[in-house]
């Protein structure tokens, strides 16, 4: 069985979205001939579930462990509120904003000796990576260089591409990212893109299409708990219509797109309106928070604590509608979260402008797409819902819980297309 290094610096039990993709990958690829070794930044703030270990068993896990980490949370940093607190953020600002790709690139290269032995010691065939955080392919690019291995990028969202860039830099920055980001796309001996309108995207910039290759995010029934060992201990009132988001409402995921639907539908018919609840999954960002108390309908959002991985279905399933949203100038994403929300059996309302997730939904039957700004269709399309449970029908006419046109989109499938691409570039293919 052949290895690959799987560069992943976020990795379960770190719950962030950029964790799943590689986990997914890596509890599969057994069944391909491959063995992933995964090499992550270690994340002290969490433990694997049981769920987890069981799955990972038997996959080597080297973790390069940080002085701290930014990135876990409040917990221990200074009061933001006070003057230490303030100057500390605004240096932590400071840092993030004026470092190059991202500001892990100092751990992997303070600790490159230490990743170069542990990597020697498993002789790796192939190393993939994937971003962000982007010195992810940095590390990968050295490793692959100093021992002479074949290397795939995996770029999950567009980095200096990115209409909405994921965090602030400074002009001095953006420009050494955009060198990095070239000598990643001619270095790479595969670039990987999770969807295709990305992939067009870097093609036009780069001229890459001799060399790359959309894989999907999946869908994957396997992380998750039989419903029958559990049941979400929240009862949703039957009398109204509820939409669940399945993660918290920030920037890049506004609440503002639905919000102003339900503000129409309230020009229209108050009632309505007033029976429509949207649920989120952890802290909403202030921002959200006050735009939807200026609009009047903080009483129409519903907030939740997250949720363990295993126990998505059976509080997707608690919902009448799963709901996407992302920012209107996100126009190449595919947000994570429509890879479970196909693993439920809910439809799924997406307001977003990406038109490949129409495309998705449409080849499932899983689900309808409205464009951001349409706030009048969304009233409309909300009304229907809404009328529809009522009246005791299906919300949507056309969905099918289950259907083969998903079976493309499961985990096991783009796994398999991984593992060709791995053959292909180690000769094998």
């Amino acid at each position: 069985m052949k290895t690959v290094l799987m560069i992943a610096p976020y990795f379960p039990p770190r719950r962030r979205v950029g964790s799943l993709r590689p986990f997914k990958f890596a509890i599969h690829l057994k069944k391909y001939g491959w063995q992933p070794v995964i090499l992550t930044i270690g994340y002290a703030h969490d433990e694997l579930t049981q769920k987890e270990k069981n799955l990972l068993d038997g996959i080597k896990i080297i973790e390069v462990n940080p002085p701290f980490d930014k990135t876990a949370g409040t917990s221990g940093k200074k009061d933001p509120t006070t003057s230490a607190g303030k100057i500390g953020n605004f240096i932590a600002n400071w840092i993030d904003r004026n470092t190059p790709v991202d500001s892990w690139i100092f751990l992997f290269w303070m600790k490159y000796l230490w990743i170069m032995n542990q990597v020697k010691a498993i002789k790796p065939d192939l190393i993939w990576s994937t971003g962000d955080p982007w010195s992810a392919h940095w590390l990968a690019d050295k490793l692959a260089k100093d021992l002479t291995l074949p290397w795939a990028a995996d770029f999950r969202d567009p980095w200096t591409l990115a209409t909405v860039n994921l965090r602030q830099r400074s002009a001095f920055s953006f420009q050494k990212d955009r060198e990095a980001e070239r000598r990643v796309i001619e270095n790479a001996d595969q670039l990987i893109f999770t969807s295709e309108t990305t992939e067009d995207l870097y093609d036009e910039y780069y001229g890459t299409s001799f060399k790359s290759t959309t894989i999907y995010n999946s869908s994957d029934k396997t992380l998750f708990e039989n419903e029958q060992h559990y049941s979400w201990n929240k009862k949703p009132d039957p009398s109204r219509l509820h939409l669940f988001f399945y993660g918290s409402f920030r920037r890049l995921s506004p609440a503002g797109p639905v919000a102003e639907a339900i503000k129409a539908l309230q020009r229209k018919d108050p009632h309505a309106a007033n029976l429509i609840r949207v649920h989120s999954f952890g802290t909403t960002a202030e921002e959200e928070k006050k735009h939807l108390h200026k609009m009047g309908l903080t009483e129409n959002f519903v907030e939740h604590k997250p949720v363990l991985p295993e126990f998505t279905l059976s509080v997707l399933n608690s919902s009448d509608v799963l709901l996407i949203s992302t920012h209107a100038e996100r126009k190449h994403i595919i947000p994570a979260k429509l890879w479970d929300y196909l693993a439920a059996n809910r439809p799924v309302l997406s307001i977003a402008p990406n038109p490949e997730i129409g495309f998705i939904l449409e080849k499932s039957n899983a689900g309808v797409q409205i464009q951001p700004g349409e706030h009048d269709k969304i009233a409309e399309c909300l009304a229907g819902f809404l009328k529809r449970k009522q009246e005791g029908n299906s919300l949507l006419p056309h969905f099918e819980k289950s259907n083969s046109g998903r079976a493309v989109f499961d985990a096991e499938n783009t796994t398999s297309e991984l593992a060709s691409i791995f053959e292909e570039l180690t000769g094998h293919g």
